[in-house]
């Protein structure tokens, strides 16, 4: 038999097979079960130990494991199961000499026709698959593993395809989403054959990728339930998800205590906020109530000092204006998103609109009190980024307060020298972290990575992106000082660019003016009148229009010389109507006026002739918009 395995080539091909095949080669004689030859693989792994006599493959059953040794005989060493086909294969647990692990080795068996011979041989191939064989029981283990637990879990748990589709799930996932085992079957078989199934049904077949999340998922009841959903995957031996398994628990009962604690949260900050409010507005109406009496009684009485009268306006003027900053500061600190706009401000005002802000941020057992430069500070900042830096550093959340006694912080602003301004913070009644070795504290002493002086940080780099400067001081154990210094601004308020006591306009200027169409766009009734009685002041008689649609409607007859619109109207914005005019008149000059500059920028505004003003617009404003627009200015 050796020579007609010479002759037919054989050896030579046994030869080759090794660098074709990664594992083991036999070839055996099916009538006397002798192994004729094998390459290295299977010698170094199964071979044949015996000294000068020829090898059997029955001798490979001496190391089959017991579970597996009456299938090995019957399929590998069977010289008639090849008989009625070309391929026996099997996966079989070895127990090798002096080693303790059991091993996992694949055969293949195949026919071979020999050249030459009158009979057929046998060609075996055998492949070490003990770590795929390992891995598949694991997860055999950690299947068995997890359905022991499966039934009785406490929260929901239910076992998906790789599709959505759902072949298991435990009692608590039907007691949760209301549906049973039937009930998802039947709609997958609908899903599947494309019958029509609600978006609410479709999420629970909807693919979620791996990972967790909070989300709201639909009873078959219809009731909106919150829901904790985690989702994980069984992999099979080239990684790929085989199916899905999912946890699934209802948070909907903690979700409504945490929303009742947030929203008492918030109420409790909201009613404290608005109180502080309401005090402050008392304190600018004051003044208003009590000059306005105080000046209609002279006034009625037919005996009144000219001048007196016209100190109590002035009183009345500034009380308004005081109540308007503050309104305005609120209204822009609310609606904010990180949307950082650094323009020329008077830091007092900053300061003081923060007041109502910050007292109902701080503990009740602790005092602010605050103290402002008699002359206007200025300096380019963003105002809402700087109001919320005084509420971080006073509400606790860096600097935190000892509730054990009472607190204090005294604001104060001041010029520092000819270039600078100052802003400073003392507090007392600090719960502060040990500094027992430092009495300046420097800002590189504390790194990003400590939580607390994180925010530190934060406000730091706002401060230098201002061109200012931040600095921390404990003069003593109990006292902590923050120093703000921004660069002073030559420059006059805005409010008071055209202060009331300036050298009266040319009679003609108005009297031109007065000759334009001026349309005046505005849904209430008592501001479009006061409005109009202004700008009778200077002879002006403006067509009033109540809404968009009126304006609109009076393009037929007429174009206007000049327009001024309020921006929230019914119908449409101020700002649409007044391009939707522009379309007529191109240089149509116009004033768009509001109470929330939320979203114009007046700068770009400005270039489309359209001067954006804030609500409600004073004398003054009014007066000084027309100017310009008609180029008096």
């Amino acid at each position: 038999m050796q020579t007609n395995l010479e002759a037919s080539g054989m050896i030579e091909f046994f030869k080759v097979l090794p660098n074709l095949f990664s594992g083991g080669v036999y070839l055996t004689d099916p009538k006397s079960g002798q192994i004729l030859f094998s390459n290295d693989f299977f010698k170094n792994n199964l071979g044949c130990k015996k000294e000068g006599k020829d090898c059997l493959e029955s001798d490979l059953l001496t190391w089959v494991s017991i579970e597996d040794k009456e299938s090995f005989q019957d399929l590998i060493l069977s010289p008639n199961k090849l008989s009625d086909r070309d391929l026996i294969s099997g996966d079989f647990r070895f127990q090798m000499p002096n080693e303790t692990l059991v091993r996992w080795f694949q055969f293949e068996k195949r026919k071979v026709n020999i050249p030459g011979m009158d009979f057929t041989l046998h060609i075996v191939f055998v492949r070490d698959v003990t770590n795929e064989k390992t891995n598949e029981i694991n997860i055999v283990e950690q299947i068995q593993f997890f359905l022991g637990l499966f039934e009785n879990a406490s929260v929901g748990m239910a076992l998906q395809d790789w599709e959505g589709g759902y072949f298991r799930i435990n009692p608590r996932f039907t007691e949760i989403t209301g549906y049973s085992f039937q009930n998802l079957t039947d709609l997958n078989i609908k899903r599947i054959k494309g019958e029509p199934i609600s978006e609410e049904e479709m999420e629970y077949f909807s693919f979620f990728k791996e990972g967790a999340e909070e989300s709201r998922l639909t009873r078959k009841d219809g009731r909106r339930i919150n829901v904790y959903r985690r989702i994980s995957a069984f992999r099979n031996s080239q990684g790929k998800p085989d199916f899905y398994y999912v946890f699934l628990d209802d948070v909907t009962e903690k979700k409504q205590s945490e929303s009742y604690q947030l929203h008492s949260q918030k109420m409790e900050t909201i009613g404290s906020l608005a109180t502080n409010i309401a005090h402050d507005l008392n304190n600018y109406l004051q003044p208003i109530h009590v000059f306005s009496q105080l000046g209609k009684e002279q006034i009625t009485s037919g005996k009144f000092n000219q001048y007196q009268v016209l100190d109590y306006l002035e009183k009345i003027r500034m009380g308004a204006d005081n109540a308007r900053s503050m309104i305005h500061r609120i209204i822009h600190y609310s609606k904010s998103k990180n949307e950082h706009s650094v323009s020329k401000i008077d830091i007092s005002s900053v300061v003081e609109s923060t007041i109502p802000l910050l007292v109902a941020g701080l503990p009740k057992y602790v005092e602010a009190q605050f103290e402002f430069y008699k002359s206007p500070l200025f300096t380019k900042v963003d105002a809402v980024q700087f109001s919320k830096i005084l509420c971080e550093l006073t509400s606790g959340g860096i600097l935190v307060w000892d509730d054990r006694k009472r607190g204090l912080v005294q604001i104060q602003t001041l010029p520092s020298d000819d270039v600078r301004l100052l802003v400073s913070l003392e507090f007392s009644g600090l719960s502060l972290p040990s500094l027992s070795e430092l009495t300046t504290l420097d800002l590189v002493n504390f790194s990003d990575e400590d939580f607390q002086w994180t925010g530190i940080h934060l406000i730091n780099r706002y401060v230098k992106n201002w061109g200012g400067e931040f600095y921390l001081d404990k003069p003593d154990p109990m006292t902590l000082k923050v120093f703000i210094y921004l660069p002073l601004e030559e420059a006059l308020p805005v409010a008071n660019l055209y202060p009331s006591n300036r050298e009266p306009k040319p009679v003609d200027v108005w009297s031109e003016i007065s000759r334009k169409k001026i349309w005046i766009v505005e849904d209430d009734e008592a501001a479009s009148e006061a409005i109009g009685f202004v700008l009778s002041q200077k002879q002006i008689k403006p067509k009033i229009f109540s809404t968009s649609t009126l304006a609109l409607n009076q393009l037929n007859e007429e174009i206007p010389d000049f327009i001024l619109s309020d921006y929230r109207l019914k119908e449409m914005s101020g700002l649409v109507l007044i391009r939707k005019i522009k379309q007529t008149n191109p240089n149509l000059p116009a004033v768009l006026y509001t109470g929330n500059m939320d979203g114009l920028d007046a700068e770009e505004l400005s270039k489309e002739g359209i001067l954006v003003r804030s609500k409600p617009i004073s004398v003054d404003e009014l007066y000084e918009s027309i100017l310009l627009s008609f180029g008096f200015l």
